[in-house]
């Protein structure tokens, strides 16, 4: 399980590493896709900003999560945690990229961004239920 971590842990730093304000329009979605008007009022700073501390404070939690599980085995609990880091740390990209972006979206645009919110809380829940309460043969071992 500290080997899954670690991996994570530096995926996510990586993509945190390589983010900046150059390369950021093209990886990060929708803001590539946004009109020229759109994209004058988006705090483009502060958001490439915001996007670096959580894949930042997600990959500390992936190292600490890691170093618990070599510590006390059980890998149900860790695996479960894992995935729990994983879809809540996203979270906070939701609400504080709000103050970063004042523009009125559609109707659409708002139910598709409180059903990618509802997937990951529920989502990661479920997950990490199902993960918790497998016989181990959901995780790599």
């Amino acid at each position: 399980m500290l080997t899954v971590n670690l991996v994570c842990a530096g995926i996510m730093s990586f993509w945190a590493g390589i983010l900046n304000e150059e390369n950021a329009s093209s990886l990060l979605s929708g803001y590539n896709t946004m009109s020229d008007e759109k994209k004058k009022n988006v705090d483009f700073k502060a958001i490439v900003g915001l996007y670096k501390k959580v894949f930042y404070g997600i990959s500390i939690a992936f190292v600490i999560n890691g170093i618990l599980s070599y510590f006390f085995t059980n890998d149900q609990l860790w695996g479960s945690i894992l995935m729990l880091i994983f879809c809540w740390g996203m979270l906070p990209l939701f609400f504080l990229g709000k103050k970063h972006d004042p523009n009125i979206y559609s109707k659409w645009q708002y139910a598709i961004n409180y059903f990618v919110l509802g997937l990951l809380f529920f989502g990661g829940l479920f997950l990490s239920i199902l993960i918790y309460t497998s016989e181990g043969d959901l995780l790599i071992k």
